[in-house]
């Protein structure tokens, strides 16, 4: 009986460590078959690592790599602070500002194009990972945001317009 239930116990831990991999929750991308195509699948060295916008890039994008993703891709860059946060400063190019707290926030990304590329930002990061995960149950599948927000982009140097 105790070997059965220490079967269990592996099958049960390894389903939940499956279930709770999220390495292409956002990116649309699916998961390798294997430990083999995992194994394939992981970049040899750093500078091999993809980009931003591409299937396989990590969904927090570190402000240095945003940078690049704007300056190379074109992403619709979305302020999602509040009007008085954006009035405070920006990055540019900010397309949209779609204040998170406003009780229309989920239907105003339902009417952006699900097809486009897209880098949010907020102060920190923790508005835009809750926004990643609506867009993603919108269909959305090329969406990223800024590891830090605007603190961390303004704490690397890079501009903000104020």
């Amino acid at each position: 009986m105790k070997p059965f239930i220490a079967a269990l116990v592996i099958i049960f831990a390894a389903a939940g460590a499956y279930a709770f991999d999220f390495a292409g929750l956002f990116s649309g991308c699916g998961k390798p078959a294997s430990l083999k195509d995992l194994a394939a699948a992981v970049p040899a060295a750093p500078e091999a690592q993809p980009k931003p916008g591409n299937c396989d890039f990590p969904v927090n994008i570190k402000p240095e790599e945003a940078r690049y993703f704007i300056e190379s891709k074109n992403p619709v860059v979305i302020d999602i602070r509040t009007a008085e946060e954006h009035a405070a400063g920006y990055i540019a190019p900010t397309h949209l500002v779609l204040d998170y707290y406003a009780p229309d926030f989920k239907e105003q990304l339902a009417k952006l194009d699900r097809g486009a590329k897209y880098l949010l930002y907020c102060r920190s990061g923790r508005r835009t990972g809750a926004s990643l995960l609506i867009m993603k149950d919108l269909g959305f599948t090329d969406i990223h945001d800024i590891e830090g927000g605007i603190t961390a982009w303004a704490a690397a140097g890079l501009p903000v317009v104020k």
